[in-house]
């Protein structure tokens, strides 16, 4: 696994388009001082800033500082490290459709750098309708040069990738009239999380595991992303996008893969990519009983929710991967918001023992299959049930668990978006989106999603706020003989550093 960790050595203007935003606040300018602070940005490396608001070049600075010394990403604030920093700061004012504005900014980048060695990086943290305006007016514009082109520039997107499969292809071709994909760096910012990297690491650094990482020694993998919250004033965006949009397709859809994908061929990043795409590939059809929606009771009274809306606020799906390794394996995925309590992670249960050799009939029915847990958010780190004598005279069992709590490693984790950033500033892509990937990962979740107003919609059903969904969700596993796995014991329900609220 190829990843960063290196300088960046090459002379860089990273251009923001939103930077009036808040994840601009809130996110990458906090990750940027991060970077500056330890020495990994080179001396030269500007940011500009594009956005509607009238804003001074002061003015974006003010706002830039007060973000970074509220962001709990940045432990160790100095005014003079920022001032450094903050001379390296402009912006420019204008609509993301005026071409004359992009002229202007153009005038604001340097695209080669002295000796011809730097880059021009574009970020574009913005919806994907408002994406596809301002990559259109950048090659309308010239704003993209030839000068610039492969080697002279990179460009970083937020998710989501499109809203559907035909609008992820019809971005992906806009992208690939203006960019070689080579430069066009998708950003998932959970593949930012060292408990996301550590996926590849675990699987192929340990001899132990992969023997039995198959369908011969695996029953069922789960895989849980919930949210305490609900959509907290984001009735606008959610409402038009639902739970699958928002967190299956893109965050749950990279875990999957990064568990279920064949070893790559090398340690580099395309061999990583390709196997991925594997994964999205081998997805089995979708059902209309092998997915389940609910909607948290209350969220028709949010702000900017539509009346009456039927968007779902929680999904339960059976997945399959057909292909060698896992055919007949369930792959059962949950997500959702105003769930019980916040947690993302994994679940492998392996399959029983095919046959107990106690003697006493009472202790084979303590027997439980060992479970993996791979735990992402909160209290980071991974878990193996085992079954193991009790103490005592008599030949009983009880259950043990061997652990790892990256609580308790030595070294800090660092923030999602300072590795993402770093990543694509060194020129490592293994981690971001691929073009191929993002279409086959949309085609996976279609039928979960109306393909048109013709189609029958699946019934939405309400639930609880703290609670783990619509009782149905517990019958898409009952019908396999199979229930939702307890998941580690619950944690302290810190808020995750690493994601903005809602995405």
């Amino acid at each position: 696994m190829t990843t960063s960790g290196a300088r960046n050595e090459r002379p860089c203007v990273m251009t923001i388009f939103g930077a009036s935003g808040d994840l601009t606040r809130r996110k990458l300018i906090p990750a940027l001082y991060n970077l500056e602070a330890d020495g990994l940005l080179e001396e030269k490396f500007r940011v500009v800033g594009f956005g509607r608001s009238k804003l001074s070049d002061e003015d974006f600075r003010v706002s830039l500082r007060e973000g970074v010394q509220e962001s709990d990403d940045v432990d160790d604030f100095s005014s003079e490290r920022w001032n450094h920093f903050a001379e390296r700061i402009s912006f420019v004012a204008g609509a993301y459709d005026d071409e004359d504005a992009y002229r202007a900014l153009g005038r604001e980048l340097s695209c080669c750098g002295e000796g011809g060695e730097g880059y021009n990086l574009y970020y574009l943290a913005l919806p994907p309708r408002v994406s596809e305006t301002v990559l259109q007016t950048m090659k309308s514009s010239g704003l993209v040069s030839e000068g610039c082109a492969p080697g002279r520039s990179r460009i970083m997107l937020e998710k989501p990738f499109g809203l559907d499969f035909e609008s992820a292809r019809r971005l992906n071709t806009i992208l690939a009239g203006i960019f070689d994909e080579s430069q066009v760096y998708r950003v998932d910012h959970y593949l930012g999380k060292d408990t996301i990297r550590n996926f590849l690491v675990f699987r192929f650094a340990n001899g132990m595991f992969e023997p039995v990482w198959n369908r011969k020694y695996v029953d069922n993998i789960q895989i849980t992303a919930a949210e305490d919250i609900g959509i907290e004033g984001r009735g606008g965006y959610y409402d038009q996008a639902g739970v699958v949009r928002d967190i299956i397709q893109n965050h749950v859809m990279q875990v999957l893969a990064l568990v279920t994908m064949e070893p790559p061929l090398a340690g580099d990043a395309e061999s990583v990519r390709d196997r991925k795409f594997e994964v999205f590939k081998s997805l089995s059809p979708i059902a209309r009983g092998d997915f389940v929606f609910g909607q948290y009771e209350g969220y028709r009274s949010e702000k900017k929710v539509a009346e009456g809306s039927e968007t779902p606020t929680f999904a339960a799906l059976r997945l399959g991967v057909a292909n060698w390794r896992w055919f007949g394996v369930p792959v059962y995925v949950r997500a959702g918001k105003a769930l019980e309590r916040k947690v993302t992670e994994v679940a492998i249960q392996f399959r029983e023992i095919p046959l107990c050799v106690m003697s006493d009939e009472k202790v084979c029915e303590k027997i439980r299959p060992n479970v993996l847990y791979l735990r992402i958010q909160p209290d980071e780190g991974i878990r193996l049930t085992i079954t193991v004598k009790a103490p005592g005279r008599a030949d009983d069992v009880q259950e043990a668990v061997l652990e790892f709590k990256y609580s308790q490693a030595s070294g800090k984790m660092p923030n999602a978006y300072e590795r993402i950033l770093l990543d694509c500033l060194t020129g490592v892509p293994t981690l971001f989106w691929r073009a191929d990937s993002v279409e086959a990962a949309w085609r996976a979740v279609a039928p979960t999603l109306a393909a048109s107003p013709q189609d029958q919609p699946a019934q939405v059903f309400q639930y609880k706020r703290g609670s783990w969904g619509p009782d149905e969700a517990n019958a898409l596993l009952q019908k396999d003989g199979r229930h939702w796995l307890p998941g580690l014991a619950a944690a302290p329900n810190a808020p995750d550093p690493d994601i903005p609220t809602g995405s």
